[in-house]
């Protein structure tokens, strides 16, 4: 049994989980891949037990010695050629996948989904490795690492872990909703070409990572660091763009296809259960995106409008409480309105064009009501197309 010192072992430890951390944040711009190098390094690691006589790998294996992280990935179950081999296939087709716009615009839906849990777990798992196998975690003295036999790791471990865990939990979801959204927006472009290129240059920037990670490690946790900050500053407007272009460009499409000859909820979905709680007696909840005319509510931001029997609601959320007005109130200050169904999406817009909002087309057959309610009188003809985004 070998016994050290409580700052070496907490050294060893902070170096350790600051890796994990940077894995996170490269897991999070590519999971799948990610998951791939990981296994395809944890079985270089164990080259002495699958090509003992590759004097190749096993220099390759004690260069890779000097990464804690790496070190310890040839415990995880991936670490073997036939997961490595499984794993980049998988990597590869993603990235195929993805690349593809229409591809993409349904893998967001399912796929992506899946793919974020896996690469959640996977961040979890590389920072309890130190403790699912103390009796083989490594502490560098002299050069040389050294087993540290049958030795249990001091309780503050476990913190190191819990907080690794938690921040890198945080700051993958940010990063992964960020790369996933932006990639959904492209694709809801209608330009050809965007999602490659965008693949390509989130291919290039992955591998930047995992070779900073291995020869640079300070300059990887510094840019992993960077990137979390960007990460966590820029999800809400990613998300907002993204939800705009799913409800305005993507769902009417999609209900064409797969659910033509059924009417749409008249309440949305994704309607906070905090408003539903409100409004028990809820006839219409639809999500209106904001260009001009709501206080404090970003181009493209939503708002909600629920419709009562003798109650029309604007509802939106301002940080941890929602901002409740009546739709009158809103309407007052920009008459008279009105309401024109266009190719892209229904427009409501007030005479000073200092209110203007976007409804989906989802809710074409709703059109009648929604001019009542914004104009307090019934359609009168449909408009000609117009560019409200220029």
């Amino acid at each position: 049994m070998l016994n050290f010192s409580p700052i070496a072992i907490l050294g060893e430890g902070l170096s350790y989980y600051a890796g994990a951390f940077s894995t996170a944040v490269t897991t999070s711009v590519n999971p799948t891949a990610t998951l791939a190098v990981l296994s395809i390094l944890g079985s270089i690691e164990k080259a002495s037990y699958y090509s003992p006589d590759s004097e190749f790998f096993m220099a390759i294996a004690n260069f890779l010695n000097d990464v804690p992280v790496i070190r310890e990935a040839s415990n995880l179950p991936i670490a073997n050629p036939y997961a490595a081999v499984f794993l980049t296939l998988i990597a590869a087709a993603m990235i195929v996948l993805h690349s593809i716009s229409e591809c993409k615009l349904v893998s967001n839906y399912s796929i992506d989904k899946i793919d974020k849990v896996i690469g959640w777990l996977s961040t979890v798992m590389v920072s309890l490795m130190p403790l699912l196998t103390s009796d083989n975690f490594d502490i560098k003295k002299g050069g040389k690492f050294l087993v540290k036999g049958e030795t249990i790791l001091p309780g503050y471990f476990w913190v190191l872990a819990i907080l690794t865990i938690v921040i890198s939990s945080i700051v993958y979801s940010c990063v992964y909703d960020c790369v996933d959204n932006f990639g959904f927006i492209l694709a809801a472009i209608p330009a050809k070409g965007l999602n490659v290129i965008e693949q390509i240059i989130k291919a290039i920037c992955h591998a930047g990572l995992i070779l900073l990670q291995i020869f640079a490690p300070y300059v990887s946790f510094g840019i992993s660091i960077a990137i979390a900050i960007a990460g966590v500053l820029l999800v809400r407007v990613l998300a907002r763009v993204s939800f705009y272009y799913k409800e305005i460009y993507v769902n009417p499409v999609a209900h064409f296809i797969f659910k033509h000859n059924k009417e749409i909820s008249l309440v949305h979905k994704k309607l906070p259960k905090k408003i539903r709680k409100l409004y028990p007696d809820i006839y219409l909840a639809l999500p209106v995106f904001v260009f001009y005319g709501v206080r404090k509510i970003k181009k493209r931001g939503y708002v909600w409008l629920v419709v009562q029997k003798t109650e029309h609601r604007i509802i939106y959320k301002r940080w941890f409480k929602y901002v409740n007005m009546s739709l009158e109130e809103l309407l007052q200050k920009h008459k008279p309105a009105k309401v024109e169904q266009l190719k892209r999406f229904i427009k409501v817009t007030s005479e000073d064009k200092m209110l203007q909002l976007v409804i989906s087309n989802s809710y074409k057959n709703q059109i009648e009501m929604l001019e009542t309610l914004f104009t307090g009188s019934p359609r009168s003809q449909d408009l000609p197309d117009q560019d409200l985004e220029e």
